[in-house]
């Protein structure tokens, strides 16, 4: 778990900086709303591991792509910043970081005047992609795109939950990702931020069969199979719209902001900046899509995480 705590007044500033996240909907209030549209054909040609596995691990997040207006921009940054490589299949990239694929990056065009930002749009491993349809739209979600039967990747839908974060639930094709201890460079963690904690709770709980572990006064960690699988983070703000933030594992998140800042990204938190413990950065990209920068060695424990 990424032990840090947002404070109501940087949370605030943060939440009005005009970004527009394409295909999200949140920071209600500040910016127009945009969608991406859901899978391309091209990530139909890129599996989501390396060989496949044949297992499934329901409520685990599988993948992660890069939703951008500047697909150029973002491999520069990120191959900098990580030293990612990259595979181009048209209009979409695989990330492959230590020559295992991590990620994808898709480039989505603006349409003239229209001003958009990026995301990292998180994927979640379901067992049956039209049932968990059926559930989430029964609950309060949207349908965007899909389910679609993507060659190579597997079958996968584009949803948001009731309170307006986008994910993809997804069964792979050839099975999930193995457990394991996440590498420098790769994911290795994902969580929620909502100002609507009982209502996410209950309803992840149930979407990905989750136990829950409540943490302090405004974090809960969502369990499986013994592993925690994510985070929910309480904002209180009112006008706060959810959204799921991704993060990356690094041997020190402060040796790397100065590159951050020279590549064209932007520093919002430092580790050494209430409410971060030490641990943890939170940056944005060239596109302005947020994640997080986590410091953790596998002899900590999952509270110390």
């Amino acid at each position: 778990m990424l032990c840090f705590y947002f404070k109501r007044s940087w949370l605030c500033t943060v939440n009005c900086i005009g970004m527009v996240l394409l295909g999200a909907v949140f920071l209600a209030g500040c910016s127009n709303q945009n969608t991406y549209s859901g899978p391309s054909r091209a990530q139909s040609l890129t599996p989501i591991t390396d060989s496949p596995t044949s297992t499934y691990h329901p409520g685990k997040f599988v993948w992660v792509d890069l939703v951008t207006p500047d697909l150029a921009k973002a491999k520069l940054f990120y191959g900098e910043l990580f030293g990612w490589s990259f595979e181009q299949y048209g209009s979409y990239a695989m990330i492959k970081n230590n020559n295992h694929r991590i990620a994808g990056i898709v480039e989505v065009k603006p349409k003239p005047g229209e001003k958009v930002e990026a995301l990292w749009l998180t994927a979640m491993s379901v067992a049956d992609v039209d049932k968990a349809v059926d559930f989430v739209t029964k609950r309060g979600g949207t349908l965007l795109k899909g389910p679609i039967d993507m060659e190579n990747r597997g079958r996968g839908v584009l949803v948001t939950d009731p309170q307006g974060a986008q994910l993809v639930l997804l069964h792979a094709a050839g099975g999930d990702p193995v457990d394991g201890t996440p590498e420098i460079g790769a994911w290795i963690w994902n969580e929620i931020w909502t100002n609507k904690p009982q209502e996410t709770s209950n309803f992840y709980k149930t979407l990905g069969g989750y136990d829950s572990i409540l943490v302090g006064d405004n974090y809960e960690v969502l369990s499986r199979e013994k592993k925690w699988r994510g985070g929910i983070r309480y904002i209180y703000k009112e006008s706060y719209r959810a959204r799921w933030v991704p993060a990356i594992r690094v041997s020190d998140p402060m040796k790397i902001l100065e590159k951050v800042e020279e590549l064209g990204g932007t520093v919002l938190l430092r580790p050494d900046e209430s409410p971060s413990n030490g641990d943890t950065a939170l940056i944005s990209d060239t596109g302005g899509a947020l994640l997080m920068l986590q410091r953790w060695s596998p002899e900590q424990t999952d509270e110390e995480r």
